[in-house]
Parts: structure tokens; sequence; C-alpha cells
């Protein structure tokens, strides 16, 4: 996987996302890069093309698949980091409310520590991101 960063990190890329799969001699790289600005088809020839160079070069993986996408327009959101990136964009956030669950559908607003602001409508909910089972964009 040192390969795998070390490519996002030369070509200016985030990893979203990556897996290995050992399947004998035929292996699987499955890898979502990310980025500042969105990921195009472009993006991610480039990527596939140099990470494939270096895994051949160096004879990690005798035989295997590679797959390079983006995590797309309803991506997962799994870090305040990333709630504080898509601040302004509609969402979709999943969370417990004590003994309950919620959703809420919302514009991201202002993130201050752990807490996310969700605007639905004209009105503003703040969640604590450690309640958030699940969010993703909804463009």
């Amino acid at each position: 996987m040192e390969t795998v960063r070390a490519v996002a990190d030369d070509l200016g890329y985030l990893i979203y996302e990556a897996g290995l799969l050992f399947k004998g001699r035929n292996s699987s790289v499955v890898v979502k890069i990310d980025g500042l600005s969105p990921i195009s088809h472009s993006d991610c020839e480039t990527y596939s093309r140099e990470l494939s160079r270096r895994l051949d070069e160096a004879g990690l993986l005798p035989d295997y698949s590679l797959e390079v996408s983006s995590p797309g327009i309803r991506r997962q959101l799994r870090s305040v980091e990333e709630f504080e990136r898509f601040s302004g964009s509609p969402a979709k956030v999943i969370f417990r409310e004590g003994d309950e669950q919620r959703v809420v559908k919302g514009r991201i607003g202002r993130v201050e520590g752990r807490i996310v602001a969700l605007h639905d409508g004209d009105k503003t909910i703040e969640i604590d991101f450690d309640a958030i089972k699940s969010a993703n964009l909804e463009f």
C-alpha cells in the first residue's frame, strides 16, 4: 500500500479508499482517489497508468487487476475535515439522538470543533460528529 500512497502523493491526489485482495496469483487492487478539485476520468487514467507502471517495476504482484475510480458525487463523509471541505453542499446525515435514530437532509453549514451544523430549510440542526452513523453528499 506504500506504492498506492506514494503515487497519489507524487501526482497530487489523496487516497479516499484503497484495498488489495489476494486471490492466489490473481490479485485485485482497488483504489478511489480524491483531490481538492473534482476527480475526472482523465485523473483516474493518469493515476492508473502510473500505479500500474510502479507495481510492474517492483514486481510485487505477478498477475493483478487494477480498478481506479473517484468517491463519486454521493460520496460518504467520514471525517470532520470532509464536512468542513464540503461546507455549503447538500447532504443526508443519519445520526443518533438519545435512543433514537434521525435522518436529516440539508446543507452543511459551519463546523466548530466536532459539531456539524446542517441547515434544513429555515432551521439549523447541530450534530455532534460522534453521533453520526453515516453521511453522504446529496447532489
